[in-house]
């Protein structure tokens, strides 16, 4: 994967102007619809921490410079709208706050984090915030990485080639994320398949198709 570059491990405004640069030459196409920030640039709370550690924060880049970096973006066409990933309520709050100071900024528009049956932490504070700011929410790894699918509750503890079996002990970042191991997440996994079961329905379907996970407002 060639594109993938080297170089300081930061969001900056030079690192945001050169990757959207770059996306445009690889999509051969003269604008983005929507350009999110994929990872907030400071500690956060992820993956199964529930609390936030203040000792783990460090020097990030300022959310204006990242703003300044798309609104100059905007204004040169080369993005349409932007939003955000991985964030918190407080991040999200700050990109609006930041933003209404900067003349042309462009509005934050979506939220991409991760939702599902087993992972609902975007139902309490980040809910209210998108509601009010109308955010949308791009739900990302709605079957928490496959978990729902069911394939890991087979007989043979599902395909070799799974991730969750190909990196075993190698891919801290999705184990910490959706612990198979945790009997909780077991146990309320497996009941969640007798349901699908019982109403004849396939575990994907049932898991994308939620009403708790498609309603209105987000």
């Amino acid at each position: 994967m060639t594109w993938i570059r080297g170089g300081p491990e930061c969001l900056d405004a030079k690192n945001i102007e050169k990757a959207i640069d770059n996306s445009l030459l690889r999509l051969q196409t003269d604008y983005i619809d929507l350009y999110q920030i994929h990872w907030p640039d400071r500690y956060v709370p992820m993956f199964g921490e529930i609390e936030y550690d203040p000792r783990r924060q460090y020097c990030s880049t300022p959310i204006e410079e990242q703003l300044h970096a798309l609104t100059r973006a905007v204004d040169a066409g080369k993005v349409r709208y932007a939003g955000l990933s991985n964030e918190t309520p407080y991040g999200v709050m700050k990109f609006l706050q930041v933003a209404d100071r900067i003349d042309g900024s462009p509005k934050i528009v979506t939220l991409q984090n991760s939702y599902s049956l087993l992972c609902r932490t975007f139902d309490s504070s980040l809910a209210e915030c998108c509601h009010h700011e109308r955010i949308f929410l791009l739900a990302y790894s709605p079957l928490a990485m496959g978990i729902l699918s069911g394939k890991y509750f087979a007989g043979d503890g599902g395909p070799e080639n799974a991730r969750l079996n190909l990196f075993r002990g190698r891919y801290s970042e999705g184990e910490s994320r959706y612990n198979l191991s945790s009997a909780a997440t077991r146990a309320a996994t497996r009941e969640y398949l007798k349901i699908a079961e019982k109403y004849g329905l396939h575990p994907v379907s049932l898991a994308i198709g939620n009403q708790s996970l498609t309603r209105g407002g987000q």
